[in-house]
């Protein structure tokens, strides 16, 4: 009787057991499907640890994933997806998660076996992409610099946007009350508040924005009108205290504005294209306060959340527009910022990021009536965890973003700053290539109209060193007295990323009546005309004498000894006056200029009349040359 009783109750606490165990998984279930995953994950948990039950566990790595716990989810993961009922999604997920944690070697790996499953998939291609050029991200991280903004008493803080002496930002509280708990993530749901500084620059407590605004459900983000008595914001589609769900069950987000009366917000309406059956969330207002830029998971779009626009005309808004391909993509796309110079800012999870949302920009061509290429705003800006809701400031220096880089979302103030530019070189002998010490190197900025110069001297070893100013065009001259000065252009216009250039220089002394050739200076038979050939090697004479404005110089032309000495003695005559008259084209002082036709007189080889010589041989003496013939002054850069 002992025996049938002991056996009755172990089979009772199996039964309860499994029981418990089935609770546990159908609560779970239940709470994933309504998206309450905060509260799903303590169910699978019960779950899991009674059984090793694949699809709780699978369950319970996205939900970790939804509230972005990835360092509870990445184990997880790596579990799951050797699972045969994983899905093929989650693989894509895996990889995203890799990514965010700076493990691009691994998520590479899983992007490919998800792309062998789904090649045409553009998201899981373009993060493959930037898995594989992960270094060009880290190209400039001088441009920013960042400061997180420490508000206390908040779970997470985002989406910061400059009002009136203060900010306006989206927050969440530790909520301990389970009634009022976002069944999401367990803290309180999102509300906007109002942050302003002391006297000696010291965040005050921030406070919730007075009025209607704030809800039972989220609010947030917002956009402001430049008088600050208008908002449009965010809100989940709710009526008093009840959320209202889709056809498929979702509750969706809708944009509302309100004004400002006697302190607090009031007067709310939707706007004309919110919809029970999609979101529509994130405004931004431009500048002209008539166009405001949102988000959308509408139908016609690429696919996740797509940016739009729609303009107010004085009476009502537009039907919303898709701001097209080249912004969206089948990813999400979020968190509209137009700054004032027509610069766009968005975050997107798809595009060419670090991983999570990256901040991107772009801007509008008018001519071809297109959006430019988006640019990743790069490291340290842009993080391999969510960085969003980029707002610059009016200076067009400063601003805010939003981050989850140290887990949890906060906003950093950053300060842009422009590319540094270094140029540097080694001076050399010519013909001997010695290093040559004591040369000047003068930096000339033509941009401004008022030229200014910056000088250095080189080295024992040739070498110097000069800091560029960004946005200019520069002129960097090498002179030292008795040598032919030099100049050579050096550009930091459009130039977004820091960089070094290089100026070498070998500076030929200047020795007075010395000929020197110039090559490839050619003509037709029996012809004086400076042929467009012949043009370019001048233009580079032309430079040479700019560049020394203390020197004279003489035009030599030379003939081979073919056709008869006086007809010789002409052409080339003909010839150096043409190209001196080319050079006074040019631009040069014809009061620095002689020319003199030699003929055949000054043969450079054995080639005279009646020997037997090669094409080549007679080539060497059909030859233009300059020498200098006086020094002004000494030599110096021409400023």
């Amino acid at each position: 009787m002992k025996k049938i009783f002991a056996k009755v109750l172990v089979l009772l606490v199996i039964l309860s057991f499994f029981s418990c165990t089935n609770y546990y998984y159908k609560t779970g279930n239940r709470e994933y499907a309504h998206f309450q995953y905060f509260k799903a994950i303590k169910h699978y948990k019960k779950v899991l640890s009674r059984s090793d039950n694949h699809d709780a566990k699978i369950k319970l790595a996205n939900c970790y994933r939804l509230i972005n716990d990835l360092d509870k989810a990445e184990p997880l993961f790596e579990e799951i997806v050797n699972y045969p009922e994983s899905g093929q999604a989650n693989l894509f997920f895996y990889a995203k998660i890799l990514m965010s944690r700076n493990k691009c070697g691994e998520a590479k790996k899983w992007f490919k076996l998800y792309l062998k499953e789904f090649p045409e998939d553009i998201v899981a291609q373009m993060l493959l992409a930037s898995c594989n050029s992960v270094n060009s991200f880290m190209r400039d991280t001088t441009l920013y610099t960042l400061n997180e903004m420490k508000f206390t008493d908040f779970e997470s803080v985002f989406g910061a946007v400059p009002y009136k002496n203060g900010l306006v930002f989206t927050a969440e509280k530790q909520e301990l009350n389970k009634s009022r708990q976002n069944p999401w993530t367990g803290k309180s749901y999102l509300d906007l508040y109002m942050a302003e500084k002391d006297q000696n620059g010291q965040w005050l407590s921030p406070q919730l924005l007075k009025g209607e605004i704030n809800g039972r459900y989220h609010e947030g983000p917002a956009t402001f009108n430049k008088q600050g008595d208008v908002v449009y914001f965010t809100r989940s589609n709710y009526y008093k205290y009840k959320l209202k769900k889709s056809s498929k069950g979702e509750n969706n987000l809708k944009l509302f504005s309100a004004k400002l009366v006697d302190g607090k917000w009031v007067q709310l309406e939707e706007l004309p294209f919110n919809s029970d059956e999609y979101s529509v969330g994130h405004p931004c207002l431009a500048a002209d306060e008539k166009t405001l830029y949102f988000i959308s998971d509408m139908p016609g779009g690429n696919g996740g959340t797509d940016l739009y626009k729609s303009t107010f005309d004085g009476k009502s808004w537009s039907k919303p527009e898709n701001l097209g391909k080249e912004i969206n993509t089948s990813g999400n796309e979020m968190f509209p910022f137009m700054s004032d110079d027509g610069t766009f800012y968005f975050s997107s999870d798809a595009h060419n990021n670090l991983g999570g949302l990256d901040v991107f920009a772009t801007s509008f061509d008018p001519k071809r009536k297109e959006w430019l290429q988006v640019e990743n705003l790069n490291y340290p800006l842009n993080s391999t965890k969510d960085d969003f809701a980029f707002v610059l400031n009016e200076d067009k220096k400063t601003g805010s973003v939003s981050s989850n880089r140290n887990k949890s979302d906060a906003i950093y103030a950053f300060e842009k700053h422009d590319p540094t530019f270094w140029l540097s070189g080694v001076v050399t002998v010519k013909g001997k290539g010695t290093p040559f010490e004591d040369v000047t190197i003068a930096l000339v900025d033509e941009s401004s109209g008022k030229p200014s110069k910056t000088t250095v001297q080189t080295d024992k070893y040739g070498k110097y060193r000069l800091k560029l100013k960004p946005y200019t065009d520069h002129v960097v001259y090498g002179s030292k007295e008795n040598y032919f000065t030099q100049s050579v252009p050096v550009s930091t216009k459009g130039k977004k990323y820091s960089e070094d250039f290089t100026v070498n220089f070998e500076l030929d002394q200047i020795v007075i009546e010395k000929p020197i050739v110039l090559e490839n200076i050619y003509y037709d038979l029996d012809k004086w005309e400076i042929r467009p050939d012949a043009a370019m090697e001048l233009d580079k004479l032309v430079h040479l004498l700019k560049d020394n404005m203390n020197i004279n110089i003489e035009m030599g032309s030379h003939t081979d000894s073919r056709a008869g000495d006086h007809y010789n003695l002409v052409l080339s005559d003909k010839r150096a006056k043409a190209t001196v008259e080319y050079l006074v084209y040019r631009g040069i002082d014809p009061a620095r200029l002689k020319y003199k036709g030699y003929g055949e007189t000054k043969l450079v080889n054995r080639c005279r009349n009646d020997v037997e010589c090669t094409e080549e041989e007679h080539q060497q003496n059909r030859r233009t040359e300059f020498k200098v013939t006086k020094i002004n002054k000494l030599t110096s850069v021409n400023f």
